[in-house]
């Protein structure tokens, strides 16, 4: 276990927020082809599994959620950690009174407000004091 978090990138507040405009573009892009591909996979719902526009619809799913999985490669290329489009919530290891703990940021906040935990998650979130 020591060996993964030695090999975990640690953020600075200043350092994860510059990354917001990228993450905004990425998670704004992962949003719009989750809602298509929910819009699709509706539409295959009541066709016949053999019939040509459930065929091309799957291939249709089959290529938005390529592209969602390659997004998430993408954060976590960028050493972030998706935790979900549901909030796209992304979240950035740092150090914290020696701990490995975890700066928080939801889509559509302007800026990194809150952190926590490592075992607490989302509903863990504390406010940041900021100078």
């Amino acid at each position: 276990m020591a060996g993964a978090l030695q090999s975990t990138r640690l953020f600075e507040l200043e350092d994860a927020e510059r990354m917001l405009p990228l993450l905004r573009s990425i998670i704004k892009g992962m949003l719009d082809d989750h809602a298509e591909r929910q819009a699709l996979a509706e539409r295959l719902e009541g066709l016949e599994a053999d019939d040509p526009e459930a065929r091309a619809l799957r291939r249709e799913i089959e290529v938005l959620t390529a592209k969602l999985i390659e997004a998430v490669s993408e954060i976590e290329e960028l050493g972030a950690e998706f935790k979900g489009i549901e909030l796209g919530l992304v979240d950035f290891p740092t150090a914290r009174d020696g701990e490995i703990v975890y700066l928080c940021w939801q889509y559509g906040e302007d800026r990194i407000e809150y952190w926590h935990p490592a075992h607490t998650g989302y509903a863990g979130r504390r406010p940041l004091e900021r100078d």
